[in-house]
């Protein structure tokens, strides 16, 4: 798990353009840089430039595998552009190759050889990129893949994109779906954002809450703020029960989520982990009940369900049972930011502009980023609604499905980070 973060944050693309070059970087950051083109060119390896304490982190094979995915994506490098230098052994380098220039945080060590101590790519520009390219790479990848770019105004949401009324499996994205009723609750005066309520039950690790003693008071917006910026399940499932089932469900309809129905009843995320992970005939009960059947299944087979019953080990190999899911096509997920932006308030807004989705210092050229993800095996979406400079509204979001293996989740976030990208 660790490793395949490493490799999406180092792969993900930025948003902002290079700064002018300073000419005042020391000999280590300008030693530094010409080690990263040379690694970049296959004429250096790692465990002669990179500390030992980096290597320890990041392995030599994935450092040349990185490497070799960055030169055969954007082309080999030419050279250095520039260096913005922050001290004598940090700054940000920017390197030019056949398509592109590379931006990247570089640490060296003040001692010659100034081997690197630290080095992540935060931003790439393409030169010459389109939507139509990156549409023929998503459509090529294995498996189901719909996505979908709109633009915001006062009527319907202009939609573009593949496949985009398509249901797929979106993971935790969903949870946009009770952010909404949390914050229709609150403009509607029947809840505040500060009422506190204790912690009453738990969810399968994923976020911190689940580790909190029972009875900890916590607010809406503690809750909520956790959902949404780090997936956190046991806020999702204590929002869920504190909102309303129905409610939640009612909130989707006016929204015009499509596929509403096949989320009916929508699950807590324990609920949908039990019964992914449950025995057989259990989860054949459930694909073969309809929808008043699934709600007697919750109430009476999976009422006591606890996080130490799930085996989580199950969702770290192949995909698993991906019927039982929160689906959502493109085009619902574009109504869904186009309701917050609407009618969630400030309050709403600021929580899903938490987590922009990106590597820090990616948001250059817009206004406002908001963002919500979902993942696991065989499944991915990301989900972004932006405002540009000119006040303009954005949405873009991308799902991929695989029901055969698990998805390239760095590859995908590079796809649809040039996405984001164009709609600056």
């Amino acid at each position: 798990m660790i490793q395949r973060l490493l490799l999406a944050l180092l792969l993900l693309l930025g948003l902002t353009a290079p700064a002018a070059a300073q000419a005042q970087a020391s000999p280590g950051l300008r030693a530094g840089a010409d080690k990263v083109v040379a690694l970049l060119r296959g004429e250096a390896q790692p465990a002669e430039i990179f500390a030992p304490a980096f290597l320890a982190q990041v392995p030599e094979a994935q450092v040349r595998n990185i490497a070799q995915q960055l030169s055969a994506q954007y082309g080999a490098p030419s050279r250095v552009a520039g260096i913005e230098a922050q001290s004598d052994t940090m700054g940000v380098i920017h390197i030019e190759t056949g398509r592109a220039t590379l931006h990247m945080n570089l640490v060296v060590e003040p001692a010659a050889p100034h081997l690197i101590g630290g080095l992540l790519l935060t931003g790439t520009d393409l030169r010459g990129d389109s939507m139509a390219a990156i549409a023929a790479e998503l459509r090529a990848l294995p498996g189901e893949v719909s996505f979908a770019t709109a633009r915001l105004g006062d009527g319907p949401p202009a939609i573009e994109g593949h496949e985009t009324e398509r249901p797929a499996a979106i993971g935790s994205t969903y949870k946009l779906w009770i952010l909404a009723e949390l914050s229709r609750q609150v403009r509607a005066g029947q809840r505040r954002w500060s009422d506190t309520v204790p912690l009453d039950r738990r969810s399968f690790a994923g976020g911190t809450l689940h580790a909190w003693p029972v009875g900890a008071p916590v607010t809406l917006h503690t809750l909520a703020a956790l959902m949404i910026s780090i997936s956190d399940n046991t806020a999702t499932d204590m929002l869920l029960h504190l909102l309303g089932r129905e409610n939640v469900e009612r909130t989707m309809g006016a929204i015009g989520v499509a596929a509403a129905a096949r989320n009916r009843p929508l699950l807590s995320t324990l609920e949908l982990a039990a019964i992914k992970t449950g025995p057989a005939a259990r989860l054949n009960l459930w694909r073969a009940a309809d929808e008043a059947g699934r709600r007697a299944l919750l109430a009476n087979d999976y009422a006591d369900v606890t996080p130490a019953g799930i085996d989580v080990s199950r969702f770290s190999g192949n995909p698993l049972n991906l019927d039982v899911e929160w689906y959502a096509s493109p085009a619902d997920l574009v109504r869904t930011m186009d309701w917050l932006r609407r009618n969630g308030d400030e309050a709403t807004l600021a929580i899903l502009a938490i987590s922009s989705g990106l590597p820090a210092g990616q948001r250059g050229g817009f206004a406002f980023v908001g963002y919500k993800g979902g993942s696991e095996p065989g499944v991915i979406n990301l989900t972004w609604l932006v405002r540009d400079s000119g006040g303009h509204w954005q949405v873009v979001t991308g799902s991929w499905n695989n029901r055969e293996a698990p998805v390239d989740e760095a590859r995908f976030s590079t796809l649809m980070a040039r996405a984001v990208q164009l709609a600056r």
